[in-house]
């Protein structure tokens, strides 16, 4: 999908164990991309989601269930690089998230899953 400028919403990923950059730089540059799909994967692997939303300048709704390995082994290195200044970001209550590119970006609305 990467620079599919078409793209407002991405297709469901229903991957609960995720493999070593399954999903690097798979919507990157997706400049009509709103909303990613839901991520439920509760552990990240190495590079799994590196630089999956980059550039993608309309994004403003984020929902990742990672509990584990966020922010280590490139796990989610600039994921979130130069998306929308304001969204909202639903993540696991168990999560702790670093704020930033390979975060949760700082300004966005952090919301917990019930």
């Amino acid at each position: 999908f990467q620079n599919c400028t078409s793209l407002t919403t991405a297709p469901e990923l229903p991957a609960t164990t995720l493999a070593n950059y399954c999903y690097q730089s798979m919507f990157a540059y997706c400049t009509s991309l709103i909303s990613a799909p839901e991520l439920s994967a509760t552990t990240l692997a190495y590079g799994c989601y590196r630089g999956m939303f980059r550039n993608c300048t309309n994004l403003s709704n984020v929902t990742c269930l990672a509990e584990e390995n966020i922010n280590i082994d490139y796990s989610t290195d600039n994921w979130l690089y130069n998306v929308s200044s304001s969204g909202t970001f639903t993540k696991s209550p168990n999560a702790t998230w670093p704020s930033g590119n390979n975060g949760i970006p700082s300004g966005w609305t952090v919301i917990d899953k019930n």
